[in-house]
């Protein structure tokens, strides 16, 4: 039953497209409104591009890229609210935090995207001899 759901969770880290697909079909019938839908899958398909990114760089290139991620998200974060904080004087937290998480998975897919067809180019180029 582990092997079941390890197997699950690594589809999902790989492929989070699909993911996001069933979670924007669940949330947008639950919701009846498709824009809270896809925020909502949005959200959850982010926790899925954190480990997705870092996974098809270490394929394609065979490079560990999980630690930098995690230091670019952290500035990010830092930076973001440094902005935020010289724009208000007086900010909230929680609608901070959500419009760092929505541009993180903005970020996150260009760079998933970016990775994965850079790599599948290089692989299919390797492979024809070209």
């Amino acid at each position: 039953m582990a092997d079941f759901f390890f197997a699950a969770a690594g589809f999902l880290i790989a492929f989070p497209a699909v993911a996001f697909i069933v979670l924007f079909t669940v949330f947008t019938r639950l919701y009846k409104d498709p824009s809270k839908g896809f925020t909502r899958a949005a959200d959850f398909t982010t926790v899925l591009l954190l480990p997705a990114v870092p996974a098809v760089l270490a394929a394609f290139t065979d490079l560990s890229m999980g630690f930098y991620l995690a230091i670019a998200v952290i500035v990010f974060a830092l930076y973001m609210t440094y902005r935020e904080r010289r724009s208000e004087r007086d900010f909230e937290i929680a609608p901070l935090l959500r419009k760092i998480w929505r541009l993180l998975f903005l970020i996150l897919t260009a760079a998933y995207l970016a990775a994965f067809v850079i790599g599948a180019g290089v692989m299919i180029a390797d492979y024809t001899g070209g």
